[in-house]
């Protein structure tokens, strides 16, 4: 790399503007379309502060052509006019570092934007802003373009128009946010809107896409409790738990329940914006969790089991918000850890005392849940013993099993053939190019993977035996250190040779599910029909393939029963030479994984109705 000169003249100072036009991901987390939706964020956002302190119980949203947005509130309306220095106060607001009157805990308390550059971010990184301020009797207006300002209006309202609130339209810049081509996702503001709606109760966020004419208007009654019927499957009790609390001008709401949904759920809030990272009040529930049901449990109490199937919810109003960034994802106020961590003590001990009968279920449901977890840990430490005996096949170069017939030179190129017993295998050695076939006989049909579980699948001696002959490791799949570089199935034509290719998909799928997505499972097919004509023999693979030729073809026509009832000869022309070969790599999509987990996994039930459904028994024949 050459060397440059680095002089005190290669020092820079950005004006404000051109800082948040040239770096807009340090103001809105990303330069792309999340940067957009970010914007958005905050202008909302703003408008919520409003509605936070009682001030207007609308926010409406207008989405047009063009990439133009408006975001109007029911709130006090931004101040205007001249300031002490002579500046406009829209201006200041809008365009000006660092300044906002939520600095002054006595005029905003609660709130989310606290560091003054969010919605001067807006302003400065859009092709046009406009805002318009209603309040005492009075409408100002200030528009800039590409950051700059353009113009000033203010204007007397009518005697009869009692209008208060601030509108902002923009439309994000192209040259700013130049990642992608800028589109709103009209979905995810709908999403956040709902969601802000379970947090400001009986405030309606009204929206409105004039580009499908979509029209659409949240408002919540309940609160965080709407929002966890909203987000969670059924809850395993009747009553949710929740809780209310006030400590020293820091208000903290939480509600809680445990659902037949088997992941953990949880949403943090911070004066009306969700921290999707969580922070320290979310720290300070997951304690209290875990101390409490640790004294219920009698110490048994992993945390993660305790979670599970939990939805939690929690929002907080803070005076003085502090947060891990810009675009706060993550609320760091130490005071909230403890505030959580008391109010969810609190409403657990009186939902004990209040709903007793319910949190004996919850008790019992925990109950199972560990007992299930500690099998499941017994399970585990077999499964690592037994994926021992793999690992250490793994380091051997030839194995001692008499089903097992190694390629002569190993690597991707080469392809392992699962046959049907020893008598297909006997054959098939003889049959195939033995520098890059290897052969691997299955004696009878291996375990379904889908429907049984770790400790059983790693006992078989047939998985175990599969897996060391690829070198695969279930815990660690690597293609690069693969013995063969594909399987080809190889099995008769009958219901049989379905069954067990359909078995060996299983394994793979659950065992190493990133083989069968790179191509690598095969389908090896055998002749179907031999039609023999003197000394020459043609193969036909499917009853499709014969009956186009049926009546064209002279000689005589045998139906193969299978790969045992092949010569090596026959074997060899027919499945190993480029004039018939076929060695398929199998097919595999969203809807054939289906399937496959539908037929072969524990629903008895769908597998019954499947026979049923598909298969016409009138055709059946011995």
């Amino acid at each position: 790399m050459a060397k440059t000169n680095y002089t005190a003249n290669d020092i820079q100072t950005l004006d404000f503007r051109t800082a948040i036009r040239t770096r807009i991901a340090m103001y809105m987390g990303s330069a792309d379309n999340q940067g957009v939706l970010q914007c958005v964020r905050e202008i909302i956002t703003n408008s919520i502060d409003e509605a936070t302190m009682g001030y207007g119980n609308k926010i409406i949203v207008d989405l047009y052509e063009g990439n133009r947005i408006k975001i109007a509130d029911e709130g006090r309306g931004c101040p205007f006019g001249k300031r002490e220095d002579g500046t406009e106060a829209l201006e200041a607001i809008y365009t000006m570092a660092h300044s906002g009157a939520k600095f002054n805990d006595k005029i905003f308390q609660n709130v989310a934007g606290m560091n003054g550059i969010g919605a001067k971010g807006v302003a400065l990184s859009s092709d046009h802003f406009q805002v318009w301020s209603y309040r005492d009797g009075k409408c100002a207006t200030m528009w800039l373009e590409k950051g700059f300002k353009k113009g000033y209006e203010e204007k007397v309202l009518s005697k009869n128009d009692p209008s208060t609130g601030t509108v902002v339209e923009f439309i994000p810049s192209q040259e700013v946010y130049n990642l992608e081509p800028i589109k709103f996702d009209f979905e995810e503001i709908k999403k956040m809107c709902r969601d802000w709606s379970y947090l400001s109760k009986g405030v309606s966020f009204i929206l409105h896409n004039h580009i499908t004419n979509e029209k659409i208007t949240y408002l919540s009654k309940n609160g965080l409790i709407d929002l966890m019927k909203e987000k969670s499957d059924k809850m395993l009790h009747k009553t949710p738990l929740s809780i209310s609390i006030n400590e020293d001008g820091i208000e903290a709401e939480i509600v809680m329940g445990w659902t037949n949904n088997r992941s953990e759920i949880w949403h943090v809030f911070t004066n009306g914006l969700e921290n999707s990272e969580g922070g320290t009040s979310l720290t300070g529930i997951k304690t209290a969790l875990t101390n409490f049901f640790k004294k219920k449990l009698k110490g048994e109490a992993h945390p993660d089991v305790l979670r599970k199937g939990l939805f939690y919810a929690v929002s907080c109003k803070v005076p003085n918000p502090s947060f891990a960034n810009q675009t706060k994802t993550k609320v760091n106020n130490p005071e909230l850890r403890g505030l959580c961590q008391r109010a969810t003590t609190k409403m657990l001990e009186e939902f004990e005392l209040r709903h007793k009968d319910e949190f004996e279920k919850i008790l019992e449901l925990l109950t199972k849940e560990l007992k299930a977890e500690v099998a499941a840990e017994k399970a585990r430490k077999q499964v690592l013993e037994a994926t021992k005996d793999i690992e250490k096949n793994q380091k051997k170069k030839v194995f001692a099993s008499d089903k097992l017939k190694d390629a002569e030179f190993l690597g991707q190129n080469s392809t392992l053939l699962i046959v049907e017993g020893d008598s297909a295998a006997g054959g098939m050695a003889k049959a195939r190019d033995y520098t890059k076939y290897g052969i691997l006989a299955i004696r009878g049909k291996i375990l379904n993977c889908l429907a049984h579980p770790d400790e059983k699948i790693f006992q078989n001696e047939e998985i175990k035996l599969l897996l060391s002959a690829m070198n695969i490791n279930p815990n660690k799949y690597d293609a690069s250190k693969l013995r063969y570089g594909r399987i080809g199935i190889c099995t008769d034509s009958d219901s049989d040779g379905a069954h067990i290719a359909l078995l060996i998909m299983a394994a793979l799928h659950y065992l190493a599910p990133k083989f069968i997505e790179e191509g690598r499972l095969c389908w090896l097919r055998s002749p179907l029909y031999i039609v023999k004509n003197g000394k020459k023999e043609s193969y036909y693979f499917t009853d499709k393939e014969f009956n186009a030729v049926r009546g064209k073809v002279k000689g005589e026509v045998q139906r193969n029963k299978g790969l045992g009832a092949l010569s090596p000869e026959q074997a060899h022309i027919s499945m190993f030479t480029d004039e018939y070969q076929r060695l398929d790599v199998l097919e595999w999509s969203p809807d054939a994984i289906q399937l496959l987990e539908q037929l072969m996994g524990e629903d008895v039930e769908y597998r019954r109705q499947f026979v049923f459904n598909e298969i016409d028994f009138s055709e059946v024949r011995e």
